[in-house]
């Protein structure tokens, strides 16, 4: 999601067991790491100072990340915790006091336009973030709507080279859509030469049980640890909505499932922004006075 785009979600697919044979045959097309590498820099004079990931990114009890969507708002400020780590906002544009409130910036490049390659190019310098983030939802029409071979020709281009600043990189943020495994195989057979520490994904549905599902597909058949940057317990299937009591119910599973599920480093349901949009109040984080709801306050306290 982007601005006032409204996240696409739909159910995700079960075929897992297909893709991984089909992935076993791409590990010599392309590189990825899911590993931290040696900085390619180490032991170099006059290199501009890198930001470094914070040392509790990742663990337990401090996985949530922060989709941010209110700008240099200072309310900021009330969801920064110590379980809150990592924080994005669907551009380079970093809120004003986050770093002053020590969170880890991720800048995104969201898409293939000139005006956004332009600004991630010209902002995401050396020590301004940590993780860059891949395109958004490149496998729906409605978002970054980028095809495996153009987004693999771009991420070559402007991506990877911001790896020599200190970055980590996480891929492109699939939807749930069934085809987002299979655009995601055909990405990384393209992007030769790339080297791409998480899996970004995004997910909306019902129920714990699919979550726990797609996530556990994604990582069968990828191996990578992942990014969950966006998710939330909707239904975008006409389907009957969850209530706040359901919500609640699911949120705390999940962030129970994170915290003892080592390869998810980070979560972030979406989104922290007011008035909300693209999904239900019952899912909304923040109130009309920047404060958190009690859905937000479970969220920031990684309390299940």
């Amino acid at each position: 999601m982007a601005g006032s785009a409204k996240p696409s979600a739909l159910l995700a697919f079960s075929s897992s067991a297909v893709l991984a044979l089909a992935w076993l045959c791409l590990g010599a097309l392309t590189r990825v790491s899911a590993m931290p590498s040696a900085s390619p820099d180490a032991g170099t004079a006059d290199v501009a100072p890198k930001a470094q990931i914070s040392s509790s990114f990742g663990q337990k009890g401090s996985k949530i990340c922060a989709a941010w969507g209110d700008g240099n708002d200072p309310s900021l400020a009330n969801f920064k915790t110590s379980h809150v780590v990592g924080l994005y906002d669907w551009t380079v544009q970093k809120p004003s006091a986050a770093d002053s409130l020590g969170f880890d910036f991720w800048p995104m490049l969201w898409g293939g336009s000139e005006d956004m390659i332009s600004a991630f190019e010209s902002t995401v310098t050396a020590g301004y973030g940590t993780i860059i983030l891949g395109f958004n939802e490149p496998n729906e029409e409605g978002q970054s709507n980028l095809d495996p071979f153009t987004a693999a020709a771009l991420w070559q281009q402007y991506i990877e080279p911001k790896r020599s600043l200190g970055y980590k990189t996480c891929s492109p943020a699939i939807s749930s859509r069934p085809n987002g495994q299979q655009w995601m195989q055909e990405f990384l057979q393209a992007c030769s030469g790339c080297t791409i520490d998480y899996q970004c994904l995004h997910w909306y549905d019902i129920g714990f049980s699919g979550l726990q599902t797609y996530l556990e597909e994604n990582h069968d058949t990828f191996g990578l640890p992942i990014l969950l940057t966006e998710f939330a317990d909707q239904d975008f299937n006409s389907g009957a909505q969850p209530s706040l009591g359901d919500v609640i119910t699911f949120m705390q599973q999940a962030l129970e499932y994170f915290d003892n599920t080592d390869w998810i480093l980070a979560a972030c349901p979406f989104g922290i922004l007011f008035p909300q949009a693209g999904v239900t109040n019952n899912n909304a984080l923040q109130n009309a006075d920047g404060t958190p709801t009690e859905l937000g306050t479970i969220v920031i306290n990684d309390e299940y």
